[in-house]
């Protein structure tokens, strides 16, 4: 084999090894948490998008009185009220994930604040509870958004 051949093989071996050098890839851990914390914002997303449609007093008149509106009202807003539960079971986030963990939790309160105002608003057949449960729900998704695309580092 011809040295400069040779020089160019090796020094292309070189350049594919070190290709790799300073990207780790996640550990199985760091990958679980992840596609969990994923799950979890998706859940949330989902329910918060269904809810939506509620914040006018119309429509939350005839959410609160509809069986079946009032049913699909209640899955979400059950998911919202455990919320903290839910960031809760992930574990202990892996440092690269700290910042969706916090987003997480703050997007948490908001739909904690949902789940009271839904409450209420069924206690009482309270369509303006209703709306502003739906707004407090709704404030959540720029945390939810932000939080998945921290969980895309």
């Amino acid at each position: 084999m011809n040295v400069a051949v040779l020089r160019k093989t090796v020094a292309a071996l070189v350049v594919v090894a070190l290709a790799g050098c300073g990207s780790r890839p996640a550990s199985a851990p760091d990958r679980e948490w992840r596609a969990n914390a994923q799950g979890v914002v998706r859940q949330l997303r989902r329910d918060v998008v269904a809810i939506a449609p509620f914040d006018r007093a119309r429509v939350a008149r005839v959410g609160l009185r509809d069986d079946s509106q009032l049913y699909g009202l209640l899955v979400s807003y059950t998911d919202f009220g455990g919320c903290n539960h839910m960031v809760a079971a992930l574990g202990v986030a892996p440092s690269r994930f700290a910042s969706a963990r916090r987003l997480l939790t703050l997007a948490c309160r908001d739909l904690h604040a949902a789940d009271r105002d839904f409450t209420r608003a069924v206690a009482r057949t309270d369509p303006q509870l209703l709306v502003r449960a739906t707004g407090a729900a709704t404030r959540s998704l720029a945390l939810l958004d932000r939080a998945q695309i921290a969980l895309r580092q």
